[in-house]
């Protein structure tokens, strides 16, 4: 047994344990790199890391709420929570 790719349109779309006879019929890729996965590239019999990952927030680019935005939210959270005492 080995682990395969399923390669659609040169993006590795899932990937599954099976034996050679087991995929046959399906045209799998062996998994020959042990960190490859799904939504890597299939180009030329090589598996590619092009997935786009976004860098998280920094603290200087979270705002932290004023006063006046606070008060604000708590006006509405009351205003839900007297609604449903009614």
């Amino acid at each position: 047994m080995a682990i395969y790719a399923v390669v659609k349109d040169n993006k590795v779309i899932n990937t599954c344990v099976a034996t050679e006879e087991d995929i046959k019929p399906h045209n799998w890729v062996l998994l020959d790199n042990p960190s490859a996965g799904i939504d890597w590239d299939y180009v030329d019999g090589v598996f590619v890391d092009n997935r786009v990952f976004e860098a998280p927030l920094t603290t200087s680019q979270v705002s932290t709420p004023t006063k006046e935005e606070l008060l604000a939210q708590l006006a509405l959270l009351q205003q839900q929570i007297a609604a449903l005492s009614e």
